[in-house]
């Protein structure tokens, strides 16, 4: 229920007769009444001080102005006996309300202390809240919230959401007016203002709870992130009309309204990402809309620039390692002692075959090439002096060597002669005598015939 809009200035006469409200003093149960905070249509909101715990509560009296007023004797009376059923269902729908309220303890609820009936007539205290309602806040010439109250506002309004559609419940009067903004820019979810339209209602059923009908649950726990997100555009633009029931309201986007707001907003610093959330979320199809919740602070969290990577399975692990040890360097070849295409080097080798490992220089130091001998006689005296060619040997009349090194003259084997067939050198003959007796025998017999 709306505690706080409208609301008199503290001090000033109630709304209706003198004897409307009671009087500075009064005790209801252990409170003692100080002064009237406001009348509402529903009912009177007091100040009130506990006399033994000396704590200060308002507390909110059902007296609905347009059926019931106060006598003298401070009974609550009905204006018309006919409207004792709507001043019945009224009061079924106040008492199940502050009931309802009271089981939660939660900093963005309104919390109900306590409940009674007395004076014909029911009353419920609540802790006295400092502040003002959202709508005379932003109502009142001020700028645009930052983005970080409207962080506030949106993380307080769903945390109590979320706890009402914990426990099978929903508002339903999500508005600037039922929203009080405490002097730390917290927001606190008031009543659910279902007094009045049991009031007004011709059902009999209609002091149930409304917020609690299983029938509506789910719409009416959407059309209240609904009602979240055009309280966000409000505290931006400062613009509210409620919604018509049954009829989708087209919302501005926030673009344009930075744009006519100019300076006042343009030093707000708000992020694209946090304005195109609130318009999603005011869709103008009901289907566009976050239907819950998470659904509805999923819009709001900063989207990944890159996604994240997958995790290495053991496997995997496994199979990168075995990579990596797989691609290792390939062993260097060893230096040859000898530098490759050379002829001096060859012949060197060819000249070592056949003989007794030469014993190694001891001065020689490690992985040093041991100096190649040059093919002379001083170098190799064993070894024929070297000509320019075989043929000059031979012009000298030198004998060629026949040692294993393989310059001497090979020995000549003539191939053996393949057996010769006789009748292999008949057959062509054969086959042509054959064939002149075979035309003779055809030329006589076309002859004789």
């Amino acid at each position: 229920m709306n505690l706080f809009e409208p609301l008199q200035p503290p001090g000033a006469p109630p709304l209706g007769s003198s004897g409307h409200a009671l009087q500075a003093g009064a005790m209801l149960e252990d409170f003692e009444v100080t002064q009237v905070l406001g009348v509402t249509r529903s009912g009177v909101l007091y100040l009130a001080t506990h006399v033994l715990e000396h704590n200060t509560v308002a507390i909110k009296e059902y007296l609905p102005s347009s059926i019931a007023t106060r006598n003298a004797a401070g009974q609550i009376e009905l204006n018309d006996p006919s409207h004792e059923e709507a001043f019945r269902r009224g009061l079924q729908s106040f008492v199940g309300e502050a009931l309802t309220l009271s089981q939660f303890s939660h900093p963005h609820l309104l919390h109900v202390s306590c409940v009674w009936e007395a004076n014909g007539t029911a009353y419920r205290a609540m802790p006295y809240l400092a502040g003002t309602t959202l709508l005379a806040q932003r109502s009142g010439g001020q700028e645009p919230a930052t983005q970080a109250q409207l962080r506030a506002l949106l993380d307080g309004l769903l945390d109590a959401l979320g706890t009402l559609n914990g426990a099978g419940l929903a508002h339903g009067r999500v508005a600037p007016g039922n929203i009080f903004m405490l002097e730390g820019e917290q927001p606190v979810l008031l009543g659910f203002d279902a007094v009045q339209q049991a009031v007004l209602s011709e059902s009999p059923e209609a002091h149930a709870d409304a917020y609690a009908d299983p029938a509506k649950l789910q719409q009416t726990a959407a059309d209240d992130l609904h009602a979240v997100a055009a309280v966000l555009h409000f505290a931006i633009s400062g613009r509210w009309s409620p919604d018509e029931p049954g009829m989708a309201q087209r919302y501005a986007p926030l673009a344009d309204e930075l744009a006519r707001l100019k300076d006042s907003a343009s030093a707000l610093g708000y992020d694209p990402e946090f304005l195109s959330a609130i318009d999603a979320a005011l869709a103008l199809a009901p289907a566009d809309r976050p239907r819950s919740v998470p659904e509805f602070r999923t819009l709001f969290e900063p989207k990944p620039l890159n996604p994240p990577m997958a995790k290495l399975t053991g496997a995997t692990t496994a199979g990168v390692k075995a990579s990596r040890a797989a691609k290792r360097p390939l062993p260097q070849p060893t230096p040859s002692e000898y530098p490759l295409n050379s002829s001096e080097s060859v012949l060197a080798l060819l000249a070592k075959f056949d003989r007794d490992p030469a014993n190694e220089d001891p001065d020689i130091e490690p992985f040093e090439n041991p100096s190649v001998p040059t093919l002379t006689e001083e170098a190799e005296p064993s070894l024929p002096p070297m000509r320019a060619s075989l043929f000059d040997a031979m012009d000298a009349g030198d004998s060629l060597p026949h040692d294993g090194v393989g310059y001497g003259r090979p020995t000549y084997t003539p191939m053996p002669s393949a057996p010769v067939n006789p009748w292999r050198r008949l057959a062509p003959a054969l086959g042509f005598g054959l064939l002149v007796l075979a035309c003779v025998g055809a030329l006589g017999w076309v002859l004789t015939s």
